[in-house]
């Protein structure tokens, strides 16, 4: 297993404004004020693909599953339970390799299952991935074809006794019940639907459009949809959606031509409060997926994936105890760069992984404090 690991370490004064000068009679003090901050970011080669997509980790597993789209492999790593460092990878194919698998989502209906999605062959899976043997090939219990005429299953989310799918090739929006398929609703959406998140307070689902820079709002009770435009002095292009501290979430990729470092949170009545990032090193992100960090903070994934003047990073917000105002915002640039960085995923430890879409890597960024 190939690794690369870049590490940052950053020289920090504690009570800067009463060290005083640091030149003086007293060097031995100011050194004990000094604390030396790292940030290590460290790189996983994982079998070679055009394109590495979605992320999940196994509930009391020290496994990690990564989807590779281009030739419908499932890629399972290990992790050391008490570093979370990467330790094995393992690699088997999960249908044809024109089948294009793609989403990822654990299943609390099925334990120790997950349901995938064959974006190309238009099916969604349940799949046993066998994480106790990294060389045993994934094992597909259940097959459902997707109803309807639908077509291009991207996300997957288990809710309850549905699925929520979002149809990438036919710009729909996909519910179904995984015990009788046969009952299932389609909902219009607009180019192109891409996540979908369930409000934790109100119970609506939020769909994010990329295309088409709207929301979709879905009622799953009376089945009512409106879109809701993302504002253009916000920025376009919503992508990552996340449910989590009494809100929805979604972030903002912008443009070609510049991204806006945007996020917003939706309250329980579809109000949105909006924020911008202030670094100077991620104030113009593209923003492309997001995880939470417990108790009060957020990661962000920003991407080269539509902007070659992008950078890939990982940026974490810390959050007063309410959400509603940043205290401070820390920046680590992927190794990597014009890696298209593409999912991100908290982890029980307090590390984070994210995929790169075109290097076929994963990269890791260690627990413990920024600076």
């Amino acid at each position: 297993m190939k690794r690369r690991g870049f590490h940052r370490n950053l020289l920090t004064l504690a009570a800067a404004a009463a060290a005083g000068p640091l030149l003086g009679p007293a060097p031995a003090r100011a050194a004990a004020r000094r604390a030396v901050c790292r940030r290590t970011v460290t790189e996983y080669a994982l079998p070679p693909a055009a394109e590495t997509h979605e992320i999940v980790k196994l509930p009391g597993k020290p496994v990690v599953l990564v989807s590779q789209m281009s030739d419908s492999r499932l890629v399972k790593l290990r992790l050391d339970p008490d570093t979370e460092e990467v330790v094995g990878v393992g690699s088997a194919a999960l249908g044809p390799s024109d089948a294009m698998l793609h989403g990822l989502a654990v299943s609390r209906r099925h334990p120790g299952r997950v349901w995938a999605t064959h974006e190309g062959g238009n099916r969604l899976l349940l799949v046993d991935p066998r994480p106790d043997d990294l060389d045993a090939p994934p094992r597909v219990e259940r097959a459902i074809d997707v109803p309807g005429g639908g077509k291009g299953p991207h996300y997957v989310g288990e809710f309850d006794d549905e699925l929520w799918v979002t149809l990438k090739g036919s710009d729909q929006v996909l519910a179904i019940d995984h015990s009788e398929p046969s009952r299932f609703r389609l909902f219009p959406a607009e180019p192109h639907p891409i996540f979908i998140a369930r409000h934790p307070v109100g119970g609506d689902f939020y769909v994010s459009q990329d295309q088409s820079s709207s929301l979709l709002r879905i009622d799953p009770g009376t089945g009512r949809a409106r879109q809701i435009p993302v504002p253009a002095d916000r920025g376009s292009t919503p992508v990552g959606l996340v449910a989590g501290a009494g809100a929805v979430w979604v972030v903002l990729l912008g443009t070609a031509e510049s991204g806006t470092g945007t996020f917003g949170r939706i309250d329980e009545r579809g109000r949105f409060t909006w924020f911008r990032l202030k670094d100077p090193a991620a104030r113009s992100a593209g923003l492309l997926h997001l995880a939470f960090d417990p108790p009060h903070g957020l990661w962000l994934l920003g991407s080269s994936i539509v902007s070659s003047r992008a950078s890939d990073q990982i940026v974490r917000v810390e959050f007063d105890s309410s959400y509603s105002t940043v205290l401070d915002e820390q920046v680590a640039a992927l190794p990597t760069q014009l890696c298209k960085a593409h999912r991100i995923l908290a982890l029980p430890g307090g590390g984070v992984l994210a995929t790169e879409l075109t290097s076929a890597t994963v990269a890791r960024l260690a627990a413990g404090p920024m600076c």
